[in-house]
């Protein structure tokens, strides 16, 4: 179906998951002619600049991560008048706390809806808690024209659980621009000079974490498992790549290496737009997450031809087959973190070979043609 025309809105929670999740994306339905507007919390006004650059309408609408029921209502309520006002032909909601609030509104204004779904639940133990979220999930669900699930794993999830039909259910898949990842394209000479600028010295090997500065992606873990081989290798450096936001739950002080006595050779950089250029600044690349649906910056890492460490969790086992593109370590363990890096500073051939792998498989299974492909499929299947 020709999408020439085609008004889509698209929710999410925070305006920064447009530039770092959907940038690629965004440029395939801009490219398909469809007319796009973007809502959520403005996180940073310095993301204005790529909506007007991308050609992408945005408008500000508040969206707390939080369960906080006014607050939620009052932004059902301004969905449905920018909904009625704007016309919109589809609505896309993407992260967890939009697929309710957008789900409800576009019911209200009978748009059709589509969703990205991303269980927060997968990881939780069973209980109250869970329960919860699976409810609020099959909700939302039922409101919902179309469910897109990134992780293959959770089609087989959301059917078992009764969420949504098969009917309804598509997979998505994830990817990356695999043009931008290519370790070939960063020369050795601008490497060199980025590891200058960063104070790492020619003769450092540089683990590298790229994730949101909350506890809930390992900080704790990395830096108490950076803490215990530190002394041992002087060699060693730790550079750390993410953004602290206003609305996180559980943000990590930024003071924390301090406190921990391993400020000296920890870096911590925010909001950087050039991962490509760090990734190749860093030897092995490691992530452990408590929760995570399907790890973009894993894929990233592997596509950069970089040895992984991650949580022993189905969104990252995705991306890491223990053995064979990386390690995989149970979650919360800091003692088996640092086990898992010693053994990659250690062995230069294994950490090699995963990494060879990891680049094989990112090519093979990781790229984001493909999922933007799928997506606008699925908004022709929506139209239709």
């Amino acid at each position: 179906m020709d999408l020439t025309g085609k008004k889509v809105a698209i929710v999410a929670s925070v305006a920064s998951s447009f530039p770092i999740l959907f940038t690629n994306q965004l440029q395939a339905m801009v490219a398909s002619g469809l007319k796009i507007t973007a809502l959520s919390t403005l996180d940073d006004p310095r993301h204005l600049e790529f909506f007007e650059k991308k050609g992408i309408e945005f408008m500000e609408i508040p969206i707390k991560r939080q369960i906080a029921p006014l607050a939620d209502l009052r932004t059902i309520f301004r969905l449905c008048r920018i909904f009625r006002a704007k016309q919109f032909d589809f609505i896309h909601t993407q992260t967890p706390k939009p697929t309710l609030l957008g789900a409800i509104a576009g019911k209200l204004c009978g748009i059709p809806v589509i969703n990205t779904a991303r269980p927060i639940f997968r990881e939780m133990p069973e209980g109250f808690r869970r329960n919860f979220f699976i409810v609020i999930e099959k909700i939302a669900a039922r409101l919902t024209d179309l469910v897109m699930v990134e992780n293959p794993n959770d089609y087989d999830l959301y059917l078992g659980l009764g969420i949504a039909p098969k009917d309804k259910l598509r997979i998505q898949g994830n990817g990356i621009d695999l043009s931008r990842f290519d370790p070939e394209k960063i020369p050795a000479a601008e490497t060199a000079k980025l590891r200058t600028e960063l104070g790492i010295p020619k003769n450092g090997r540089v683990i590298g974490c790229v994730a949101r500065y909350v506890y809930e992606k390992g900080y704790g873990e990395l830096f108490e498992a950076f803490r215990q081989i530190k002394s041992s290798h002087p060699e060693l450096y730790l550079l750390c790549v993410g953004f602290f936001l206003p609305s996180e739950r559980d943000p990590i002080p930024r003071d924390l290496p301090q406190k921990m006595g391993i400020a000296d050779r920890v870096i911590m950089l925010e909001n950087r737009s050039d991962m490509d250029r760090l990734y190749a600044v860093m030897d092995i690349i490691v992530l452990p997450t408590h929760r995570d649906c399907f790890p973009r910056s894993l894929i990233e890492a592997a596509a950069m031809k970089k040895p992984i460490i991650a949580t022993d969790l189905v969104g990252c086992q995705v991306v890491v087959t223990p053995g064979e593109t990386g390690l995989l370590i149970p979650p919360k363990d800091a003692h088996a973190l640092a086990e898992a890096m010693l053994r990659l500073v250690q062995d230069s051939s294994l950490a090699q070979a995963l990494a060879e792998k990891a680049r094989e498989n990112a090519l093979k299974y990781f790229n984001e043609d493909a999922v933007c492909r799928k997506i606008l499929d699925c908004y022709s299947d929506l139209l239709s």
